[in-house]
């Protein structure tokens, strides 16, 4: 049996605070966690202590969307937003983390694709290039903007997260693995019902986990077996919980191998 390594959203339960949540991943069981890198947010340094005071890996931080469409539009926000995750890839280098997960797009109705958002994102992959530091765009409600970077900006900086909730709730469950799967570094495993982004601990919705196990079993090389849930004023055992599910998506992949 091939033991993968888990990880889990370090912010699982925004309602409490940030020690709670690291223990409870460090006592369920988890080696590695995912980190918020907020613009701005002081906290996102303090998790950074919290981490290495308890042993916890990171694997990845998760970079700020609000605004995200103002990549693709003319004036000073999109230049903020750019300068923003520039920064966080130096950040990165500083505090050890690995991987930023990038979103390019929100809503169904983005602005459309166009040179100025390509120029900006390839600015932060030419920095992240330089630091050492991967980008791991993230699959969306429009995959078509994820397809348009992976293909317009060649870096080895420049690679994929794979979000399975994402690719149910918006794509019909189906391709977005396969198609960037050469480039992946990073997944983010969480459920739902096929109506909200609901981000619940997996088997907990309508995904079908055999099924995706068993996709997972194809690649060539798994990154961590990576749940993104959360759920405010959860249970004592959530962490617990969450650590069976991710043990229970790795027999099935397993299975399949």
């Amino acid at each position: 049996m091939t033991q993968l390594t888990k990880s889990i959203f370090l912010v699982f339960d925004p309602s409490k605070e940030l020690e709670y949540c690291a223990e409870a991943i460090k006592n369920a069981g988890f080696s590695h966690t995912f980190l918020w890198w907020g613009r701005g947010e002081d906290d996102r340094f303090r998790q950074i202590d919290i981490c290495d005071r308890l042993g916890l890996e990171i694997e990845t931080a998760h970079t700020s969307f609000e605004s995200i469409n103002s990549m693709w539009l003319e004036g000073a926000e999109g230049e903020g937003i750019t300068d923003y995750l520039v920064q966080s890839v130096r950040e990165a280098r500083e505090c050890g983390i690995p991987v930023l997960i990038v979103h390019l797009s929100s809503s169904f109705t983005p602005p459309p694709r166009n040179t100025l958002g390509l120029s900006r994102y390839r600015r932060v992959c030419e920095e992240a290039e330089k630091q050492g530091v991967i980008i791991a765009f993230e699959n969306l409600r429009r995959t078509e903007y994820l397809d348009y970077i992976m293909e317009n900006i060649s870096s080895p900086a420049r690679r994929f997260c794979f979000d399975c909730g994402h690719e149910f709730l918006y794509n019909n469950g189906m391709g977005v693995l396969e198609k960037h799967a050469s480039e992946l570094v990073a997944f983010h495993l969480h459920d739902n019902f096929g109506e909200e982004d609901d981000h619940l601990l997996p088997f907990e919705g309508r995904i079908d986990w055999t099924d995706l196990a068993g996709r997972i079993s194809k690649l060539k090389k798994v990154p961590p077996l990576t749940l993104e849930v959360m759920q405010r004023n959860s249970e004592p055992d959530f962490a617990e919980r969450a650590f069976e599910c991710v043990c229970r998506i790795e027999s099935l992949v397993n299975k399949n191998v």
